[in-house]
């Protein structure tokens, strides 16, 4: 196992977006219903299997701290793609927000919560087959490291490179 990636995810990055609600009705009773918009869904499924199919991606959840960094790249307007324009990337400083776009990349390799049963036996086997195919166990466990936005190169499309990373515990004492 390694204990470095650098998971490419192909695509235009998507915010974290807000969670929506809506009623339904059900069997005669009206309720509403919290979902996650589809942008951010597609987004999330997408970086997750750009992560799976990278080479050395872990079979099982990482345990322990985590560095997380990431570039995102954007399309480049068309003002920006003049002769007398860089030809290598040109930094974003407008929406999305770094945050948010983490967010969605961390909800992506992070497992889902799973509903308890009351049967110890029956939850504790559904956590762990929820478990896997995730990069870690917990979003807690992830340090942010640099969270850098731009437009694309000339000639690029868009996309994010992720860098995730175990930390070693004894590099990170200072006393």
């Amino acid at each position: 196992m390694g204990s470095r990636l650098e998971i490419v995810a192909p695509g235009l990055p998507v915010a974290q977006g807000r969670h929506r609600d809506r009623v339904v009705q059900a069997g005669g009773r009206v309720f509403v219903q919290r979902y996650t918009p589809k942008e951010t869904r597609v987004w999330r499924e997408a970086v997750l299997r750009a992560a799976r199919a990278t080479p050395g991606y872990p079979a099982e959840p990482w345990s322990g701290a985590i560095r997380l960094g990431m570039e995102a790249f954007f399309e480049r307007p068309q003002r920006l793609c003049r002769k007398s324009n860089p030809q290598g990337p040109i930094r974003k400083n407008t929406a999305p927000d770094a945050d948010n776009l983490v967010k969605a990349v961390m909800d992506a390799l992070t497992p889902p919560k799973v509903k308890r049963t009351g049967n110890a036996a029956i939850d504790e086997v559904k956590k762990r087959e929820s478990r896997r195919g995730y990069l870690w166990l917990d979003d807690g466990q992830v340090h942010l490291g640099p969270v850098d936005r731009y437009y694309a190169a000339k000639g690029c499309g868009p996309g994010v490179i992720i860098s995730v990373e175990l930390i070693d515990q004894e590099e990170d004492s200072a006393c």
